[in-house]
């Protein structure tokens, strides 16, 4: 009996140390894909804005411009921003649906292999 115990448990430590080796899984790797594809868009999006800034303070900075200047060049910058922060968004979600769809075909390889 203690010999029965004895060589289910290293089975059972076997498969335990082969499941955690550390070799990531296709799951893995998509989840890795996706945070780095926000991490990405967070850091362009960051940028935009960080750039609008800098340029609505050097307008706020430019004495010698009228009030109209000032604004024309601040609707301009926040145009800009717009369309920066758009074309980020559409790579994030560009890459969020690849991500997804790398996951349904990974689901359905392992339900195939089942």
């Amino acid at each position: 009996m203690n010999k029965l115990i004895l060589l289910l448990s290293m089975i059972l430590l076997s498969f335990l140390l082969i499941s955690c080796s550390g070799q990531q899984g296709s799951a893995e790797k998509i989840g890795k894909e996706i945070d780095q594809s926000i991490e990405s868009g967070k850091k362009a999006v960051e940028s935009v804005i960080e750039k609008t800034i800098e340029k609505i303070e050097e307008i706020g900075n430019a004495s010698e411009e009228t009030a109209d200047q000032v604004g024309k060049k601040i609707d301009e910058t926040l145009d800009e921003t717009t369309k920066e922060i758009e074309a980020a968004s559409t790579a994030i979600n560009e890459e969020a649906e690849e991500a997804a769809e790398e996951i349904e075909q990974a689901v359905e390889e392992k339900t195939t292999d089942k």
